[in-house]
């Protein structure tokens, strides 16, 4: 605690320390409230409870001790560390929301990144959730529990200062120095920029191009829901719109993907009954294919058709992410561009957020992209996206579950994150900002 004071980083009285000393039941070593943590002894150092409570030691324990057990309880964190610096107090304010609803700020491209743990990269780009300061500590620590897993091992409170941490102290003084070592550094950047000596960097988020599938929605939706229920209706889909022009075209093209796929598979059936077997061998093909996953564009159409009829008539819903929505209405309002970029269709992405369990969401996008732009773990994809919708590539950010497709996206200039939900199958993030959630994304 002396050296961080020597630093200026609590002067006064301020800042607070805490680490943890057992876990069953929860204790942790505390400096009392109201002491110079300049000159502080560990003879005047306080135990405290999960609970908040002084169990040993004299002394009361300050009201943040609420806001470091909410650290401990949601990262898992031995230590906790409080400071007030001149940096740390000045950038959470000045990045705060208008309305001082939460924020965040993002550090990149510095080589003083790697000192996280994590980071292996400068390229990397975090993101310090930013809230606004309240007295009720409670109310406070509800608020940075859902952001405390996906911050950067820091969390700034605006006006008031920064709280680093990590799995022992070593670590979490780590943490905290090069936390502090980045806001500075931001903070005399700001300086210069003012001075006009350093020109700012064209890098605001305009754009948020999202994926769907473990990204705004259940992975197991589509696999679970919507492919069976396409599969177990090709049959009687195809025989009842089989003549439709639309329909018809698909069937054509279905056919000669079948015959490219197997040269063979012309049925040895003539006659009236002919018709009948290509017909059984088209569904077989078809059913297949979804069994196996392969992507085909004429099947893609087709899915939609019967999609669209299940989420017609109120069999279908999307089971949507429930902090999707409130985002998507955020952003919008923020007059922030979003626009989705999905394996699947067009079409079925327009189902999917037409006839979601959170409502017709769809006027709140303005583009919608699918594989006919490229392939999603080609870069040039991404740049054709940007361009279509006349943006800087550096202004668009985009949210994924998947490495290749935002390792493509990243080679193309743009921003990323890498979206963590339940039941994703990669679970890796490599060196990727990660987020469980998207209130956790403050453009």
């Amino acid at each position: 605690m002396a050296a961080l004071h020597a630093r200026g980083w609590c002067d006064g009285t301020g800042g607070n320390f805490s680490c943890v000393v057992a876990r069953e039941p929860l204790r942790l070593l505390m400096a009392p409230s109201g002491v110079d943590k300049g000159t502080v002894a560990p003879s005047e150092l306080i135990e405290v409870d999960g609970k908040g409570q002084v169990v040993a030691g004299r002394g009361r324990a300050s009201a943040e001790t609420r806001l470091h057990l909410e650290i401990v309880a949601q990262t898992g964190a031995g230590a906790v560390l409080h400071t007030h610096s001149q940096a740390a107090t000045v950038l959470s304010d000045w990045c705060l929301n208008p309305d001082r609803s939460s924020a965040g700020l993002s550090l990149e491209d510095l080589e003083m990144l790697k000192g996280l743990e994590g980071v292996g990269t400068h390229r990397t780009r975090v993101r310090v959730p930013v809230l606004a300061n309240d007295q009720d500590l409670d109310r406070l620590s509800r608020a940075a529990s859902p952001l405390l897993p996906g911050a950067p091992h820091g969390l700034l409170i605006a006006g008031h200062g920064l709280y680093a941490w990590g799995q022992s102290l070593p670590q979490a003084q780590r943490h905290l120095e090069i936390l502090e070592w980045l806001l500075e550094q931001r903070w005399r950047r700001l300086l210069l920029q003012g001075l006009g000596l350093l020109e700012p960097p064209d890098r605001e988020v305009t754009t948020i191009l999202l994926d769907i599938e473990g990204t705004t929605c259940p992975v197991d939706f589509v696999t679970r829901e919507l492919f069976p229920f396409a599969r177990q209706r090709l049959d009687g889909f195809l025989r009842s719109h089989g003549k439709d022009p639309a329909v018809a075209s698909l069937i054509a093209a279905i056919d000669a993907a079948r015959l490219a796929d197997n040269p063979d598979a012309v049925p040895a059936i003539s006659g009236p009954d002919a018709a009948e077997a290509v017909h059984r061998a088209r569904v077989r093909f078809l059913q297949e294919l979804i069994d196996q996953d392969r992507k085909l564009p004429a099947l893609k159409e087709l899915q939609g058709m019967i999609w669209e009829e299940g989420y017609g008539s109120g069999t279908l819903k999307a089971p949507l992410f429930a902090d999707v929505a409130p985002a998507l209405r955020r952003w919008h309002e923020q007059h922030l561009r979003l626009a989705v970029y999905s394996s699947g269709s067009v079409q079925a992405q327009q189902l999917l957020y037409g006839h979601s369990e959170r409502g017709d969401l769809r006027d709140l996008f303005s583009h919608w992209f699918d594989t006919k732009v490229g392939a999603k773990s080609d870069p040039a994809s991404y740049q054709a996206i940007a361009s279509t919708m006349a943006v800087p590539p550096g202004s668009v950010l985009f949210v994924s579950d998947a490495l290749a497709e935002l390792e493509a996206a990243r080679a193309a200039g743009l921003r990323t994150l890498f979206s963590a939900r339940p039941g994703n199958p990669q679970r890796e993030s490599a060196d990727f900002e990660v987020i469980t959630s998207l209130e956790q994304v403050q453009p």
